[in-house]
């Protein structure tokens, strides 16, 4: 039943119609009245699709708008864009830094002086290493 009519409404509705229209009448009125209900049911069925089928032509619209947005990103193309722009980068750059080899270089060289080593020559521990052995 609906919700705003129970039965005791719906019984002096019946009543009512049965007074108003005459026994004789009623059951064509009920046909006319259940084929009007039938076919409002289906202009709202209607209605109620060519709602969803525009929210999902709104939807498909979007996603193609989407799918066209990712087309024309070429991930390809920044990640190559981002690799010439750090090589660029390396190359005006790599003057003022420091190799890190030459860093290395430089410690050595440090380490070295501080034990007394001349350069080239191996360090006392490796000396005494080679000494052992033989030597070169």
């Amino acid at each position: 039943m609906n919700p705003g009519i129970g039965a005791p409404e719906l019984l002096v509705l019946l009543i009512l119609a049965l007074v108003v229209v005459g026994p004789k009448d009623l059951p064509l009125m009920m046909r006319k009245l259940g084929r009007f209900v039938g076919q409002a049911r289906a202009m709202a069925r209607d209605f109620q699709r060519s709602f969803d089928e525009l929210g999902r032509e709104a939807e498909l619209a979007e996603l193609r708008k989407e799918i066209e947005t990712l087309k024309d990103a070429n991930p390809v193309g920044d990640v190559t864009r981002e690799l010439k722009d750090a090589e660029a980068d390396l190359r005006a750059g790599g003057e003022d830094r420091p190799h890190p080899r030459a860093a290395d270089a430089k410690r050595e060289a440090a380490r070295a002086k501080k034990l007394g080593v001349v350069a080239g020559e191996p360090a006392p521990a490796e000396r005494a290493e080679t000494d052992k052995t033989g030597g070169d």
